[in-house]
């Protein structure tokens, strides 16, 4: 997923949550922070096999 993926799909993931209840906003930053970590963990061994 590169960065422009990523971020159409967290808009469109914020889109569809109601901001105004706290419970369903925080559950999905949780998601979004997960997704994120698990892109720069890819990143992150694709850089380390490519310098090997």
């Amino acid at each position: 997923m590169t960065t422009n993926q990523f971020t159409v799909w967290v808009q469109e993931l914020f889109d569809t949550c109601n901001i105004h209840n706290e419970i369903e906003t925080s559950k999905l930053i949780v998601e979004v922070m997960r997704k994120f970590h698990s892109l720069n963990q890819e990143k992150i061994v694709e850089q380390v096999t490519a310098n090997q």
